[in-house]
């Protein structure tokens, strides 16, 4: 069986919800908490203006599933087939080609999905140092803000990277329902799903008012998506941190584990 503890996913988005109804359905009590709230682009006009040129870019790299959802609604044209795409994990592989009209028809990085060694930039960044020629103009679409490990190896190599923030990611703020559901959790176990470092302030701020249900999540066991993520989490003082990857199966097998 499941472990008994309560999970809470803090993936933003669908793919988070969808995640938390998986576990469910399992029999896995999960709560969905999202670090984040998704907004527009902060500057549309200035998102639109860009995206009209992009045949000007080499490359497009999209960060997050969401990027490449946000990005759709912005372009006024089919995809350019003489500007490379690249996306940051299979997820985000994915949502480009379903979201983007046109994207098949460009280079796509990776190729296949399995040929992404893990979720991370840092998985990308290889493919990216395959391409000959190396790209001169990079295209990178993002929120407002975000890790700039890999913009800052493409500048070291000698690409331009022009940021693009194509939405907005906002502080989430949870019902008074969904803060009941919290701390009857936190009394009787509590584990948590991380997908993002920036998750970890995130979900401290948010907590704030709620030091039980904080000091519940750093003393359960903590699912990171990524080693950087269980990194920031043991700075942050989670004392139980595995890497996970952020699957119903593989989060209830470490729960399994954890409860053993």
């Amino acid at each position: 069986m499941p472990a008994a503890v309560t999970v809470v996913v803090t993936r933003p988005g669908e793919a988070g919800r969808r995640l938390a109804e998986a576990l469910a359905r399992t029999g896995q009590p999960a709560l969905w908490l999202p670090a984040f709230a998704f907004g527009p682009a902060p500057d549309e006009a200035r998102a639109r203006a860009t995206l009209a040129s992009l045949a000007d870019f080499d490359l497009a790299i999209f960060v997050s599933p969401q990027s490449a959802r946000a990005t759709a609604p912005l372009l006024g044209r089919p995809w350019p087939a003489g500007t490379a795409i690249a996306a940051v994990g299979a997820g985000t592989r994915a949502a480009v080609l379903d979201a983007i009209a046109g994207a098949a028809g460009a280079t796509v990085l990776p190729a296949r999905e399995q040929d992404m060694g893990g979720s991370g930039s840092e998985s990308l960044w290889p493919l990216l140092q395959a391409m000959r020629p190396l790209p001169r103009r990079v295209l990178l679409l993002r929120a407002q803000s975000g890790r700039e490990w890999l913009a800052e190896k493409l500048q070291s190599a000698g690409s331009a990277v022009t940021p693009l923030a194509v939405y907005s990611r906002l502080p989430f703020a949870p019902s008074a329902a969904l803060r009941g559901e919290l701390a009857a959790a936190a009394r009787s176990g509590i584990a948590s799903v991380i997908s993002s470092s920036d998750a970890v302030d995130a979900l401290a701020a948010m907590l704030v008012s709620q030091a039980e249900v904080l000091r519940a999540l750093r003393a359960g066991p903590a699912l990171a998506s990524h080693p950087r993520i269980a990194e920031r989490l043991r700075g942050a003082g989670f004392a139980r941190v595995t890497v996970c990857a952020a699957e119903v199966d593989a989060i209830v097998g470490s729960l399994r584990e954890a409860a053993g």
